[in-house]
């Protein structure tokens, strides 16, 4: 029983290094981008077109997801990612609601698990630093920053 309980407790700190970097900080590329490309990005990306459509489809609220600058500029409504400040990053917020609010997110697919949630609090909490990560820059407005500005 105890050894059982060892490896359970090794496995799962295991998770959580691997959601850091060397330096402690979560990674956004690797840590965060992915979970965030399953379930968000394919709603929130440079605008496309489907097969068999002649009109662009364009990121939902005007949000690219798929971009360091899209995360900056935010959508219609203003910044989804408030560096620092987790409860006013409405990223992470919209991911916590009851699955059954209106405004939940994802609406349809993968939801975040509880784990991705935390690395993407944690991510917030610490900066919400891109590091090198600039994503697809197709479409990008010349003024748009690639991060957040530092306070300092």
């Amino acid at each position: 029983m105890t050894k059982i309980l060892v490896t359970k407790l090794m496995v799962l700190s295991g998770c959580l290094l691997s959601a850091q970097g060397e330096d402690g900080k979560v990674n956004f590329e690797k840590d965060v981008y992915p979970f965030l490309e399953n379930s968000c990005v394919d709603c929130h990306k440079a605008p496309y077109t489907k097969p068999g459509r002649s009109r662009p489809t364009k990121p939902k609220a005007g949000l690219r997801l798929d971009a360091a600058f899209g995360y900056v500029a935010g959508t219609e409504d203003g910044a989804v990612v408030v560096p620092g400040d987790p409860e006013k990053s409405p990223l992470l917020q919209l991911t916590m609601l009851d699955p059954d609010h209106d405004d939940f997110m994802p609406p349809k697919g993968d939801v975040l698990t509880d784990e991705q949630k935390k690395v993407l609090e944690k991510w917030i909490q610490e900066g919400a630093d891109f590091g090198g990560w600039k994503g697809n820059e197709e479409g990008k407005p010349d003024d748009a920053k690639d991060a957040f500005e530092k306070k300092e």
